[in-house]
């Protein structure tokens, strides 16, 4: 969390301190906490649970106007939005899916995060046997949601699941064009690998190694590339790299810098997305590499 945000929360931890008197002198008395800024709740991509198989839980962040919250990298300040899932016994949670995030730039910093509304998706993998009838799955977030000033705030939600027979064939809001999940999983950036036409390498570019993008613009006329956060490596471009834009196509250049000691014992790798234009709605790409010793 950067120096901006750490001044805000350490203010308002202050005020607090100081209570309703302070609050009503600083003119705060009327100013909503955290957890009311922001709603959540929960859909699964079946409305039964089917033994066995892996299925997306989408929770769904409905945000208040002007406030944003973040995506998993915040840029020059925030904090990401954290999902903890209280699964079955035997249920297995994989790591979190994020939609595209939205580019919120001041004179002073730019960040990346989502507002109105958004949903993160968490992969939710089922045991082969279950036994109960029926499942729940207890969600609890955390964010930090910022407007003027950066407030924490939390919040919880369930869903109750029949289970159904092993290797039943069971519809997907996925394929429920009108549904707040399939409109979720909409703006998840696809793989450059699908995308036709779009090429990733790495190359040397003035002495060290740089990420190249390159593809059809698909008629956006800013393309920028957002970094993800991938230990021991980190983007010299800036917080975020825009396109240079010839014709039909875009060529991105991204300076990277190796520092295998703060790789976390984790192998190498460059990750991030394209972002065709900064709605929610608008495609994006996502690029993951690994970068050989």
């Amino acid at each position: 969390m950067m120096r901006t945000t750490r001044f805000y929360l350490a203010f308002l931890a202050v005020i607090s301190v100081m209570g309703g008197g302070a609050q009503a002198q600083f003119g705060l008395e009327s100013q909503p906490e955290g957890d009311r800024l922001v709603r959540i709740d929960a859909t699964f991509a079946t409305k039964v649970i089917v033994p066995g198989s892996t299925q997306l839980l989408g929770v769904r962040f409905q945000i208040t106007p002007k406030w944003h919250i973040y995506w998993r990298n915040p840029g020059d300040s925030g904090s990401q939005t954290r999902i903890t899932l209280d699964l079955p016994e035997g249920f297995k949670a994989g790591p979190m899916v994020w939609p595209r995030p939205v580019i919120h730039a001041t004179e002073w910093e730019t960040t990346f995060g989502y507002h109105g509304e958004t949903m993160l998706f968490v992969p939710v993998t089922a045991p082969a046997v279950i036994k109960e009838p029926s499942i729940q799955i207890r969600v609890k977030a955390d964010w930090l949601v910022c407007d003027q000033i950066c407030l924490m705030g939390s919040g919880s939600t369930s869903i109750e699941l029949p289970v159904a027979k092993a290797g039943a064939s069971v519809p997907s809001l996925k394929d429920e064009p009108g549904s707040a999940f399939a409109k979720g999983l909409a703006c998840i950036p696809v793989p450059y690998q699908k995308v036709k036409g779009t090429i990733a390498r790495l190359e040397m570019a003035d002495g060290r190694m740089a990420l190249e993008v390159t593809g059809p613009t698909g008629g956006a006329a800013s393309i920028v590339f957002v970094p993800d956060l991938t230990p021991g490596v980190t983007s010299e471009g800036g917080v975020s790299t825009p396109a240079t834009i010839s014709g039909d196509r875009y060529r991105i250049l991204v300076p990277l810098a190796l520092k295998p000691e703060n790789a976390l014992g984790k192998p190498l790798e460059v990750a991030g997305v394209v972002l065709f234009g900064n709605n929610r709605l608008d495609p994006a790409v996502s690029i993951r590499m690994p970068i050989k010793p």
